[in-house]
Formats: C-alpha cells, structure tokens, sequence
C-alpha cells in the first residue's frame, strides 16, 4: 500500500470516526454519486476526444480540409479544449484515488466553484470573440452578394465605367421594365465589366426605390384602416392617397427578375476572385459558427447541464427511466 492510500485511509477513519451511523452514510453516498458522475463526464470527455481525432472529409471546392486555416478561428477551438482538459484535470485532483474527495464539503464545492468560474471566464472570452467573427463573415458574405462591386474594378476599368455612368443611368431610370430586363441580359451577354457593374447599381437603385414605394403605401394603408376603426375614415381618406402617391413603377414578378439580373451581373463583374473570396468567407463563418456550438457543448459538459435537467425532471415527476 503506498503512503499516499495509506494517508487517504487514516484520513477517511479519522473523519468517519467523528460522524454518526447516519452522516456516514450520508458522506458515503454523496462519495458514490460524485464518482459515478465524475466516471461518466471521463466517459464522455474520451468518447468526445475520439470523435475529434476522427479524420474530417475534405471539400468539394478546394480540395483541402474543410475548416478554414484563418487563425483566430483556430485559436478560439484550441483555447475550448484546452480550458476544458484543465478543467477535468484539476476536478480529477480534487478526488482521491477511490473516488473520495479529498477535501471537506464546503471547501470541496469551494475549489470546484472556482474551477468552473476561471472554466466560464475562458470559454464567455471564446464565444465574445466568435461572435465577432460570425458577425464581420457575415457582413463580408452580403457586401459580396449584395454590396456595391466597385472594388472589384481596375483602374482601366473604373474609367470607363465613369464615363458611361450618366446614359446608363438615364437608360435604367427611363427604360420600361421589360426594355430594361433586355437590355441587362445583352449586357451580360457581351460580358463588358464596366457597363455591368453600372447597370448593376444603378438597376439596384430602382429597385431599392420601388421597395420604399411598396412599403410607404403598406404603411399609408396601415394608418388609413386603423383610422377607420376610429370612425375618422373620411378625414384619412384623401391622407392615404397622398402617402401612397408614389406607387412602384415594377410588378412583382419585373422586380424578381431584374433582382436576378442584378445578382448575376454584380457576380460576373467581381469574377472568379471574388467568387473565391465568397467561398473563403462562408467556409470561415461556418467554421466559426461550429466553434461557438463547441464552446457550448463544452460549458454543458462541464456544468453537467443534461445530467442537472434529468434530476430535475426526475424531481418534478416529468421524467422517467
């Protein structure tokens, strides 16, 4: 027997002997119930290691693994499994070799409170610092899809573009909807870089006007049948007609397709770059947002959160083995 089983065992005799039948037992089964959840959160910290160690499939579009190598993302992952393995290293030092804890109850739930805060501090820094990340890949992901292409243009290309800007634009204020859908598919059809990216934008600015006309009206009417309901219908009548006034100028269906139009031509003026920059971006937000799930998934192993909802189930009488 080595000295330190011998010491735990001197130890246990000596409390035990202070203690009645019954706070013996007591202490005995709250040592049973804090080795069998200390064995299950080891069971599932391996089976959760070894999930990790499995080599990950590669993807379709790069050919490479399918996480992102950008570095803060992979630093926040490695400082959730390493806030974790600290933490089930030192909770493992807090029993001893049978199960036991070492220490007396107030000031065992002392040292694990504090494992648990320094485990909480990390991890809320991790999730703080992926949300930023979710957040900054999302804005890049609907600039790229939805933002202005200007960066995309060369010098050469940015020229041009300023000198056709003011006839392109009169054409795409002035041009019957279906005139325009022709002319945006021409364009695209000769696949000239400049003429797209002001189409693109100044198509988006038509669209972008016919929303507010559409909402404008929906508001108006909104006013006009809450007024009615207060028995001022007449007065509100010719209101409403002023504020919806301004009425879309494209059906629905015509706002769809130049929405389309609009799309394919801002893709086709960032070209393959950008449609790079775009893949690089979603698969670094996704990557983030896996992050964030694993930092959650480890502050509800740590904090046994599923074992906790199952006691209380069990108390409550809502749940059963």
């Amino acid at each position: 027997m080595t000295t330190e089983t011998t010491q735990a065992t001197t130890d246990t005799a000596t409390e035990f002997s202070a203690m009645t039948s019954d706070e013996v037992t007591a202490a005995l089964e709250r040592s049973s119930a804090s080795l069998a959840a200390y064995q299950a959160r080891a069971a599932a910290s391996a089976a959760a290691q070894t999930a990790r160690d499995q080599p990950r499939p590669a993807t379709a579009t790069s050919g490479g693994h399918e996480f992102t190598t950008d570095p803060e993302i992979h630093g926040a992952r490695s400082r959730v499994g390493q806030a974790q393995a600290t933490f089930e290293r030192e909770q493992k030092a807090l029993y001893r070799g049978d199960g036991t804890p070492r220490y007396s109850d107030a000031e065992h739930i002392e040292r694990l409170s504090s494992l648990h805060a320094e485990f909480d501090r990390v991890v809320g820094d991790v999730q703080q610092t992926v949300d930023g990340l979710v957040a900054a890949h999302t804005t890049t992901l609907r600039h790229l899809a939805e933002g202005d292409p200007l960066d995309a243009l060369s010098m050469e290309q940015l020229t041009k573009a300023t000198q056709q800007m003011a006839y392109i634009k009169e054409d795409v204020q002035t041009l019957p909807p279906a005139d325009l859908v022709t002319r945006c598919q021409a364009a695209l059809q000769m696949g000239d870089v400049p003429t797209l990216f002001n189409l693109a934008r100044y198509v988006g600015q038509r669209l972008d006007a016919a929303a507010r006309a559409i909402q404008a009206g929906q508001e108006a009417a909104a006013i006009a049948r809450a007024s009615g309901y207060l028995g001022g219908q007449a007065e509100v009548s010719t209101g409403a007609q002023g504020a919806t006034g301004q009425q879309p100028d494209l059906t629905l269906a015509e706002r769809q397709a130049l929405s389309d139009l609009v799309a394919e031509m801002r893709t086709r003026v960032r070209g393959t770059q950008g449609q790079r920059r775009m893949e690089a971006t979603r698969t670094k937000l996704q990557t983030a947002r896996e992050v964030k799930a694993a930092a959650r998934a480890a502050h509800d192993s740590v904090h046994d959160t599923q074992g906790r909802l199952e006691a209380h189930q069990r108390d409550s009488g809502r749940y059963s083995l």
